[in-house]
C-alpha cells in the first residue's frame, strides 16, 4: 500500500518552468517530438542488459546534449546576442522489458533534476513522464514516470529492435537562462576588417571562456571559419590557414582550447590577402566546436527511490549558429593584423 502524499503548492519559480513550449524547432537540438533511440549510450558495469533479474536493480544511464547559438557584433561585448537549450535523455537496458512485463507492480522510476534556477522553461515528455509539484521547488522538479507507459513504449521498442541491448529516450527539453553580455559564449570572438583597393586585412581575437561552462573543459574540433568572395591574387595568414579554392573560404582548425593552451586559449589569427577586383567587404566568420563532459546549465541528475541505480551520466555541448561580424566602420588604428608577417599598417 502506497502512503499518500500530503498536498502542497508548487514554488512559483517552477510552475513558471514546466510546460512552456517557447522552445522553437531552429533553437532546439532535435525537433520537439520525442523519440526513441537503439543507439548504446555507454556500458554499465554489473548484470548484462539483456539477462536482469527481478531482484537486480536496474541500471540507468543519463545524456545531457545542449546547444549554444552566439552571434558577436564588433568589440562591444554588451551587443553579443546568445541563445541555449538542452535536452535530457534516459538510456534503459533492454532486460528492463521483461521485467515490466512480468512485475504488475514494478518500482516506481522517479528523479530529480536539479539546479533548474538556471532554466527559463522546462518541457517534459508528457507521453512518459510527469512533474511532481509536491517534490518540486525553486532550485530542483521532481519528476515521475508512467509505469504503464514506459512499460508499452519499451515493449514496443523491443519488438522492432529485437537485436538491441539498450533504448534511449527523450525525457526533458529545456532552455538556458543566458548571462550577460558574452558571459555565456565558451568561444569569445571579435573581428577586425580593414578594406582597400589594393588589399584586405583580417583579424580574429578569440578568447576561451571557461565561466560559460559548469566546470572547465576543453573546446574540442574548434574551425574558424570565413569566405572570401572574388577571385585572389595573393594570400597570406598566420597561423597557416587553409584554402580550399573550392569553396573560397579561408579555414583555420584548431584540436584543442583550454585554459591550459598557450597564453590560456586566448590568441588571435590573421590573413591578408589581394583581390583581383578590389576592394573587399567584411564578411560573417563563423566557427564550429563541440565539448564533452561538462554542461552549460549545469543541471543535475538525482535518483529517488529504489529499484534503479545511476551507472553512467554522460555530459556535453556543441556549437549552433556561432557567427562574428566587425563593425562596418574603422578608426586608422583598429583591425591591423599585425601578426601576419610582411603586413604593415593598412590604411583606409
Amino acid at each position: 500500500m502506497s502512503i499518500p502524499r500530503p498536498p502542497s503548492r508548487r514554488s512559483e519559480a517552477s510552475r513558471n518552468l514546466i510546460g512552456q513550449s517557447s522552445i522553437t524547432r531552429a533553437d532546439s537540438i532535435s525537433s520537439l517530438e520525442f523519440r526513441t533511440a537503439c543507439i548504446p549510450m555507454g556500458v554499465s558495469r554489473g548484470p548484462s542488459p539483456l539477462t536482469i533479474g527481478m531482484a537486480d536493480t536496474i541500471p540507468l544511464a543519463v545524456a545531457f546534449h545542449e546547444i549554444v547559438h552566439s552571434y558577436f557584433r564588433g568589440a562591444d561585448e554588451s551587443r553579443c546576442q546568445a541563445k541555449m537549450s538542452g535536452e535530457m535523455m534516459l538510456s534503459f537496458p533492454a532486460g528492463i522489458v521483461t521485467i515490466l512485463a512480468n512485475n504488475p507492480n514494478p518500482a516506481k522510476l522517479a528523479f530529480r533534476v536539479k539546479n533548474t534556477q538556471r532554466l527559463t522553461s522546462i518541457l517534459p515528455n508528457k507521453q512518459l513522464v510527469n512533474v511532481d509539484s509536491g517534490q518540486s521547488a525553486g532550485d530542483y522538479i521532481g519528476v515521475e514516470f508512467n509505469m504503464s507507459a514506459l512499460s508499452s513504449l519499451l515493449k514496443k521498442q523491443s519488438e522492432q529492435n529485437p537485436s538491441a541491448s539498450y533504448f534511449n529516450v527523450d525525457i526533458l527539453k529545456y532552455q538556458i537562462k543566458p548571462k550577460p553580455g558574452a558571459n555565456s559564449c565558451p568561444f569569445q570572438l571579435v573581428a577586425y576588417w580593414k578594406c582597400n583597393s589594393s588589399h584586405t586585412d583580417l583579424k580574429i581575437d578569440y578568447k576561451y571562456n571557461s565561466h560559460a561552462m559548469s566546470s572547465p573543459t576543453p573546446l574540442l574540433n574548434v574551425t574558424l571559419a570565413v569566405p572570401v568572395p572574388g577571385v585572389v591574387k595573393n594570400m597570406q595568414t598566420k597561423p597557416t590557414a587553409q584554402w580550399p579554392t573550392e569553396s573560397n573560404r579561408l579555414i583555420w582548425k584548431f584540436t584543442e582550447l583550454s585554459q591550459h593552451s598557450e597564453n590560456h586559449g586566448v590568441g588571435s589569427v590573421a590573413a591578408r590577402y589581394d583581390l583581383e577586383n578590389g576592394p573587399g567587404t567584411p564578411q560573417t566568420v563563423s566557427t564550429q566546436f563541440n565539448c564533452e563532459g561538462t554542461t552549460l546549465s549545469g543541471i543535475e541528475f538525482q535518483l529517488v527511490g529504489v529499484g534503479y541505480r545511476l551507472s553512467l551520466v554522460k555530459r556535453r555541448f556543441v556549437s549552433g549558429k556561432y557567427i562574428c561580424d566587425g563593425d562596418q566602420k574603422f578608426s586608422s588604428g583598429t583591425g591591423t593584423p599585425s601578426t601576419v608577417s610582411s603586413v604593415g599598417e593598412p590604411s583606409c
